[in-house]
């Protein structure tokens, strides 16, 4: 199923004074200040230059006026939302501007028929593992040495349907 004109945020807010909308190529010098900022082993350029080549991706930046505060990656693929980047830069960080992205992100799943919602996290990542919990996603499995630097990943789902 194709994702154009679909996944767009609709410029909802995820807290005061932040609003949330889709990313364009010239996001993507300020989505690498977050990404280096805010992860010990960031994704390269390269990725996120090619994720603005695809039919079936989305990124959403959270911004405060001018300034990138964080942003969502994810895919659409049939039924089905994998959600492959989120990152907060540290000068916004415990504001709810992940979780509201991440809300924002299943809202739009349940409205257009997505079944579930699909992530790899890092087993090391606990205050994020805590934030898919409440966000209704359950382990699923286990990726051995997923990462470049050779540590597992938990594969997580929220069902949606």
């Amino acid at each position: 199923m194709s994702v154009e004109g679909w996944g767009e945020p609709g410029g909802e807010g995820v807290g005061a004074g932040l609003g949330v909308r889709r990313a364009t190529p010239a996001d993507l010098d300020a989505i690498m200040e977050v990404e280096r900022a805010a992860h010990a082993h960031p994704w390269q350029r390269e990725s996120f230059e090619r994720e603005f080549t695809l039919e079936w991706s989305r990124i959403w930046v959270a911004t405060e006026g001018e300034r990138v505060a964080g942003f969502l990656a994810f895919w659409r693929v049939l039924d089905e939302l994998h959600i492959l980047d989120v990152a907060v830069h540290p000068d916004f960080q415990r504001r709810g501007i992940a979780r509201g992205m991440l809300e924002m992100l299943i809202a739009l799943g349940h409205a257009h028929e997505v079944v579930s919602v699909l992530l790899e996290v890092r087993v090391s990542n606990k205050p994020a593992i805590a934030l898919y919990k409440r966000l209704g996603f359950e382990r699923m499995g286990r990726r051995k040495r997923y990462y470049d630097d050779g540590e597992d990943a938990w594969v997580m789902c929220a069902e949606l349907g």
